[in-house]
């Protein structure tokens, strides 16, 4: 048989079979059909053969041939049963087609290619949000077939789950650095908007997608969720805090202090839209003063 380039996910091989995952799923384990290449635990790619073997399985079937007797001619490989597969489902012409650097997923080229898939990944979450990113978007700034990108990432959720962490390096690695330098909580605090203005729009993108990840209802993905709204809290929380027993501040609820300079850094981005004279690095002192000094008179 001719080797065959084109790669299908199991929802693919079903669509275009017309056989239900369990039945090809029975004929594995009969051993009608050889096993799909897996690329992870839960994630395995069939070949144009498993679609023919599958087209001449139901074909033999509808002529009164038994599985046992069908499963003896797949597994003789006579030439005349090899063509019948490829007569039976001929290749499909606009497959998902493999792409040449296909490797193991740590292979140099196949690699690139998913780096390729997660700066993109990162840049649509950015501008986007998680909801409004398609696959489809990657893969057309890509100029490949879905299945490239299913290769490496099983769903959009996987790549989300690389992308958050990423995105967040990004934009403030240089900025943490700077910010671990300091004693002083409240400048800490000061420094710590210092980094989120020149990048307000990337940082209510986090925001939003971490909260967007809070309310899926995959737990990897909640998780996630939390876990990325928590790490934007905390170092907020410990700084609060710390003012709190230096005297520098009254004491507050460091948590309800830290969700709340969040929402005002959040809610400053959508405000500066409205009117353009307010820039939030101009008026920063009057709101840590509005924060720690409340509105009352």
């Amino acid at each position: 048989m001719k080797n065959h380039t084109a790669w299908y996910r199991i929802a693919e091989i079903e669509r275009l079979s017309g056989i239900s995952r369990r039945t090809i799923h029975f004929y594995l384990q009969q051993g009608l059909l050889h096993a799909p290449r897996r690329t992870g635990k839960t994630m395995a790619y069939y070949d144009e053969s498993h679609l023919s073997k599958l087209a001449f399985i139901q074909k033999s079937k509808q002529a009164g041939v038994p599985l046992i007797a069908i499963k003896e001619k797949i597994s003789a490989g006579e030439p005349s049963t090899l063509k019948a597969f490829e007569d039976a489902h001929p290749p499909v012409p606009h497959a998902d087609k493999a792409p040449a650097d296909i490797q193991p997923k740590h292979g140099a080229r196949g690699g690139k290619t998913r780096e390729t898939i997660l700066d993109i990944g990162c840049a649509l979450f950015r501008e986007k949000g998680y909801k409004e990113t398609k696959v489809t978007d990657i893969v057309t700034i890509m100029n490949v077939g879905k299945g490239t990108f299913y290769f490496y990432f099983s769903d959009k959720k996987e790549l989300l789950l690389e992308c958050v962490p990423r995105i967040f390096r990004e934009l403030f690695e240089d900025g943490w650095e700077r910010i671990r330098k300091i004693d002083h909580p409240l400048k800490r605090l000061e420094m710590r908007a210092q980094t989120v203005l020149p990048v307000l729009k990337e940082f209510c993108a986090i925001i939003q997608l971490s909260k967007e990840a809070m309310e899926d209802n995959d737990p990897k993905l909640k998780h996630l969720g939390e876990q990325t709204y928590r790490s934007i809290c905390r170092p907020l929380e410990s700084d609060i805090q710390k003012a709190i027993k230096a005297g520098l501040i009254q004491p507050v609820n460091p948590r309800l202090a830290a969700c709340f300079m969040i929402g005002i850094m959040e809610n400053l981005y959508y405000l500066q839209t409205i009117d353009p004279d307010l820039r939030p690095e101009k008026i920063w002192d009057r709101i840590l003063k509005l924060i720690f000094h409340g509105i009352g008179g």
